[in-house]
């Protein structure tokens, strides 16, 4: 993936990119802990994606000699693909997952920014979309936002969030919590701790990002990335005047209490998955309008909601319904029937009327195999259940 996209008038009224020499050596006075375990590679300083994981090297090899065990190797060459691709992410240096042993230690991280092309208008519309469009259309972005340092920071910081926070992963935890939405929550979390200290407590851009990451759990199912409840707290703590004089490592600390607090279960996760792919793929498969497809989306999350039983899809279509009147260009042209939109009413109203507490418990053949791998990868040896081989012999009938 190479991104040869013109960069528009709009794109250029973002300003000027940030600075990542600086942004960089900012992180490790912030954290000089993490000198010898968290490489950053600079899109400013390397044209090519091998020189840049090259300019690393003798950190990797450092590390290697510390923890033989850690897959230096498999890092690196993802990194170079992130790099060449210019893809903004966050890369463990960990031993295999696949060790038959409870916990996977992760060493270290090897942290990709996102490059000088990354306009505002370009990272929104990927965040959304995933191709390049003006923030005139659905869902729109705020004139305020259009600043591409922001937005680059705002990335920088949740690709460093997951490596100030990166712990041992507890595989028979996955049974219950899901690990990879617990990740994104502390990055988030901690992106938006600093986004307020470094723009300012009335900024407003966090609550975009909350929005942004519901929107896409119901556009795109990306249930991963769904970090709303997080960021919500995060803009509550705001609000109470508590993250200004927070040192980065406190905001570190209080990124991951965050996120143990507002992340998904696995049951949550399977169900707010079910729920909004048919969604999703009745959306692929159909051309519409603009306008028709935001007025099906807004028809389907109200109808969702109001019947839904998992208590976090209901969070996520309430949260749709509130706020998706700030993202629509107005007078947009559609076809719904007047029947219809007064069942979409319907819905909206009783669903905001519920309240569900009980997350529905995944089960079936999925949870089986899942459960089972999660076992053959903590090097758990559960005996065959039902086995009648193993059965105790039946006690004789008694004498009638």
């Amino acid at each position: 993936m190479d991104l040869r996209i013109p960069r528009t008038p709009e794109d250029d009224a973002g300003g000027t990119p940030l600075d990542l020499a600086a942004a960089i050596a900012e992180f490790y006075t912030d954290f000089p802990e993490h000198k010898h375990d968290v490489f950053i590679l600079n899109h400013q300083a390397h044209a090519r994606g091998r020189e840049a994981v090259e300019s690393i090297a003798p950190q990797i090899e450092a590390l290697q000699q510390r923890h033989p065990e850690a897959k230096t190797g498999m890092a690196k060459s993802m990194a170079l693909g992130g790099f060449e691709g210019k893809l903004p992410m966050s890369v463990n240096i960990s031993e295999s997952m696949f060790n038959k042993k409870a916990e996977s230690a992760i060493y270290g991280r090897i942290v990709i920014p996102a490059g000088d092309q990354f306009s505002a208008t370009l990272l929104k519309s990927i965040f959304v979309a995933g191709d390049h469009q003006p923030n005139s259309r659905f869902p729109m972005m705020a004139a305020a936002y259009n600043n591409t340092e922001m937005w680059q920071r705002y990335v920088l910081d949740h690709e460093l969030g997951h490596a100030v926070t990166m712990l041992k992963i507890n595989k028979q935890s996955m049974k219950t919590s899901s690990f990879g939405n617990k990740a994104e929550c502390e990055a988030d979390a901690y992106a938006m701790i600093r986004h307020y200290q470094r723009y300012g407590s009335q900024s407003s851009f966090p609550e975009y990002v909350r929005d942004l990451r519901n929107m896409n759990a119901v556009h795109k199912m990306d249930v991963t990335h769904w970090t709303s409840r997080a960021v919500q707290k995060v803009i509550d703590l705001n609000k109470q005047g508590q993250l200004q004089n927070l040192t980065p490592q406190q905001a570190r600390d209080l990124a991951v209490k965050i996120a143990e607090e507002t992340h998904l279960s696995t049951d949550a996760e399977h169900n707010i998955t079910k729920a909004f792919k048919p969604v999703v793929f009745n959306m692929a498969a159909q051309k519409r309008t603009e306008g028709d497809r935001v007025m099906t989306l807004i028809e389907s999350a109200a109808r969702i909601g109001a019947e839904t039983q998992s208590p976090a899809v209901l969070e996520i279509c309430k949260l749709y319904i509130e706020r998706i009147g700030q993202y629509a260009p107005a007078h947009l042209p559609q076809t719904k029937t007047a029947e219809a939109l007064r069942e979409t009413a319907k819905n909206a109203k009783e669903m905001f009327t519920r309240k569900l507490d009980t997350e529905p418990v995944m089960g079936g053949l999925g949870r089986i195999l899942r459960d089972a791998m999660i076992d053959a990868q903590s090097g758990v040896n559960h005996p065959p259940q039902n086995d009648n081989r193993k059965q105790p012999p039946k006690p004789p009938k008694p004498p009638r």
